[in-house]
């Protein structure tokens, strides 16, 4: 009789099984084979532990028995799914995770699973009437009254859960009521989970249960005192076949996780912690390069708490407010362990005042010995309780920021930099698993090979992975962030049609280029060709051959004959600026331009950071072109200029610096180009072989071939009149005439075509409805009044000037 009440009861729990972490879901025919009584949905699965290695052999009898792994059965529900794959067992990640921690496994141990048919003579889940928890500690308060309304919504359904068992809620919206996720959204904006453990179990047959059923009003559920635990290792995303880190930041996960593992075991720890070896690290690169991400990452691959927090929540004006802040957040390593305290943004404490400063550093810019103390202190003194297992992680933009007092309080520093193609291609397959959340995910053509907690995913569509591919080599110096905002609006755009192109990313794509162009220096290529660069015929041959070769023939260029850069030099007006945009549109490359002057500043040491910072740019470009225009005003003669610092002299080895290192990576194609009216006020070091090795001088145009070159550039855009010859224009012109002067001309005569027809229109001689651009047609007439009046920019005596520097410069 009693198996059949427990029959009955099964029926009012059909429903909830699923909720079940145990739950295994198998394909049809496993189903059949192994539920014979469909009322009763129960299997035993049995973990197969890894034979022992064959030099293990020798251990047999009683020492062999004790130390072998015996394998363990367990009753879980069984869910049949359609479509699902032949042959295959899908298992919840936390049964994963109780086995090994329970039979104190390593995370890599081999073993597999299989399943049994559940006898009809055995009795089936018990209903608990009563049940012991205890919540794991977490480094947040939760009131009372939070923690019952948790736990009351988690066992509104039915729960099969075991004994000595690690469960976790998910503290969102749709669990919660919404109520109280928006009284507490403090709380579950950065816990995402609560977990607990159940401690023992009673029946009215057992009172000593292994595994039962809690039902509300059935079911007393007692809660003890929290305890200290490591909660289940999570290795792949919620509801997705990939890793739980972004795959085009696993190196630096990999790296982080080997420096953190040998303080997460407690023998090595001690014995680190003897020679004062602790684990504080320094987590730094862009903001948006995936550090939040990453730490999340390893800490939930880890089984550890995370607490993180932005250093803008502890800064105050007072210095004292902002030590009892810090010493706050220290202390949640004395109610929650093993923790992860995470410091984001630390090299910016943003004041009341509207004023950025360095933590450390106090309103004068004055060392704060106090501040630094504190935390030094601080942290021995968390670092001498051995049995809490904290680890303290600081996240930055930037470590130079950082005061070396500070910096070397931290064992090792990790640089995330920005991601490559390959890296870039990475992390959008891993967006696009994670958000598709796939439904047909156990579909047998999807799922075909993939193995159970396989982190390779690797079906997509063609055309979602070529758009990808392409999508990572127009992306150059995009970040983690920057990829995960383009690849979500790129899905809303296209998602309905079954898979994405690049269409549905080009338009997100341009915008954000835009938009970040300034403030972030996103390279982009210029769309000027050579055709709209009229004459200068010679001047384009010599670059092709100089930056068209080398890319066009990689596997014959060695690292030692790359060109470092090339310096165009003549009168303002000529075209140099255009030049280098149209070298890096025809070869297809990153364009990045740069203002001299931009980048002096006023206080010490940081002209010199903003060329390294230029340089970092072009590198993660890479294929570009640096453009460097007036360059006489960024590296002058070093000993003349007249400033008491010596700034312009740091500047200018800085950049001798930089373009000497250029050529340390062959695999990064950058190339420089120079502009400047002066080549003789800029210092000799830099136009020596190996750096400004070649110098190509731009100067106005001479012949009536060159000048009428330039003219059918300009008129591309023009509505002439029949009578209009540019030929002729072009014999009307001055002898040495700049494209500055020429397009001067052209938009003098188009101005007086414009004035024309107003009049024309005002006076009732013109028959137009309407006036647009189309309606103004430029005659000769217009040309020859915009010639008559027109003084050139450059006079005689400054073309001598530049004649003679290309005598003594040459090309």
């Amino acid at each position: 009789m009693a198996g059949k009440k427990n029959a009955m009861d099964m029926d009012n729990l059909k429903d909830s099984i699923v909720q079940s972490d145990h739950a295994v879901f198998v394909g049809k025919s496993i189903y059949r084979e192994f539920v014979p009584h469909p009322e009763i949905p129960w299997v035993n699965l049995t973990i197969l532990m890894e034979s022992r290695k064959k030099g293990d052999e020798k251990q047999n009898g009683i020492v062999g028995k004790i130390l072998s792994r015996q394998n363990t059965s367990m009753l879980v529900p069984i869910v049949e799914l359609p479509n699902c794959q032949a042959g295959v067992i899908f298992i919840k990640e936390s049964i994963y995770g109780n086995h090994l921690t329970k039979y104190k496994l390593l995370e890599n141990h081999a073993f597999s699973v299989a399943l049994g048919e559940f006898q009809m003579n055995h009795n089936v889940p018990q209903i608990a009437t009563k049940a012991t928890i205890a919540l794991i500690n977490v480094p947040f308060e939760l009131p009372n009254e939070l923690v019952d309304t948790i736990l009351g919504n988690f066992f509104e359904k039915p729960r099969f859960i075991y004994r000595n068992n690690t469960y976790s809620v998910n503290l969102i919206e749709d669990v919660l009521r919404s109520s109280c996720f928006s009284r507490h959204h403090h709380i579950f904006s950065r816990l995402k989970k609560l977990h607990f453990r159940c401690v023992s179990l009673e029946s009215k047959s057992n009172s000593y249960e292994n595994h039962a059923i809690i039902l509300k009003n059935c079911t007393s559920l007692q809660q003890i005192s929290s305890v200290n635990l490591s909660v289940p290792k999570q290795r792949l995303n919620d509801l997705a076949f990939a890793n739980i880190c972004p795959d085009g930041l696993k190196k630096y996960f990999d790296a982080l996780r080997g420096s953190l593992e040998p303080f997460l075991n407690e023998r090595r720890a001690s014995l680190l912690a003897a020679r004062n070896i602790h684990p504080t690290f320094l987590l730094h690169g862009e903001r948006g390069c995936g550090k939040n991400s990453l730490v999340t990452a390893l800490a939930s691959s880890l089984g550890i708490h995370l607490y993180s927090v932005d250093c803008a929540e502890i800064v105050s004006s007072i210095s004292a407010q902002t030590e009892t802040k810090l010493r706050l957040v220290l202390a949640k390593s004395n109610i929650c362990h093993p923790l992860i305290i995470c410091l984001q943004n630390f090299e910016e404490w943003i004041f009341i005042f509207c004023s950025i400063q360095v933590f450390g550093v106090d309103s004068e810019g004055n060392d704060d010995q106090r501040l630094i103390g504190a935390l030094q202190s601080e942290l021995i003194e968390i670092f001498s309780k051995s049995d809490h297992g904290t680890i303290f992680l600081i996240a930055c933009s930037n470590r130079r920021e950082i005061k070396s007092t500070i910096r070397r309080l931290f064992l090792d520093a990790i640089e995330i930099e920005p991601p490559g193609v390959e890296e870039r291609y990475q992390i959008l397959r891993w967006l696009h698993t994670v958000y598709t959340m796939r439904h047909d995910v156990f579909n047998e053509k999807d799922c075909k090979g993939v193995q159970v907690f396989s982190t390779r995913w690797g079906r997509l569509h063609r055309e979602t992975d070529r758009a990808f591919r392409g999508v990572a080599e127009k992306t150059i110096g995009f970040l983690y962030g920057d990829l995960k905002t383009l690849y979500v609006n790129g899905r809303k755009s296209g998602w309905e049609s079954g898979y994405l192109t690049e269409e549905h990313f080009a338009g997100h794509l341009n915008e954000m280029q835009e938009q970040f162009s300034d403030s972030m220096g996103a390279p982009k290529v210029p769309k000027v060709l050579w055709d709209d660069i009229g004459g200068l015929a010679k001047i384009k041959d010599e670059i092709q051959n100089s930056i068209g070769l080398p890319l066009r023939h990689v596997h014959l260029m060695g690292g030692n004959l790359r060109r470092s850069g090339i310096l165009l030099y003549g009168p303002p007006g000529t075209g140099k600026t255009l030049v280098a945009k149209a070298v890096a549109t025809e070869c297809n490359l990153n364009f990045l331009a740069v203002q001299g002057p931009e980048l002096l500043n006023m206080y010490v040491g940081q002209s010199e950071q903003n060329v390294r910072e230029v340089f970092t740019r072009a590198r993660s470009a890479a294929p570009c072109v640096l453009f460097l225009d007036e360059l006489d005003s960024l590296a002058p003669n070093r000993g003349v200029a007249g400033d008491s610092g010596g700034v312009m002299d740091r500047v200018v080895s800085q950049l001798l610096a930089e373009m000497d290192g250029m050529g340390n990576d062959g695999q990064k194609q950058i190339f420089i180009l120079a502009a400047t009216n002066r080549p003789d006020l800029i210092d000799p070091a830099l136009l020596r072989p190996g750096r400004f090795d070649k110098l190509f001088f731009v100067g106005p145009c001479i012949t009536s071939e060159d000048k009428l070159a330039v003219l059918e550039a300009q008129m591309k855009k023009f509505n002439l009149d029949k009578s209009v010859k540019l030929k002729k224009i072009a014999e009307m012109l001055k002898s040495e005439m700049t494209g500055a002067d020429i397009y001067s001309i052209c938009s003098n005569a188009w101005l007086s075509a414009v004035r024309r027809t107003i009049a024309a229109t005002k006076g009732g001689k013109s028959q137009l409805d309407e006036l647009t651009g189309k309606s103004v047609v430029v005659c000769m007439e217009d040309f020859k009044n915009a010639i008559g009046k027109f003084v050139p920019s450059i006079s005689k005596s400054d073309l001598d000037y530049f004649n003679n520097l290309r005598d003594n410069f040459g090309s």
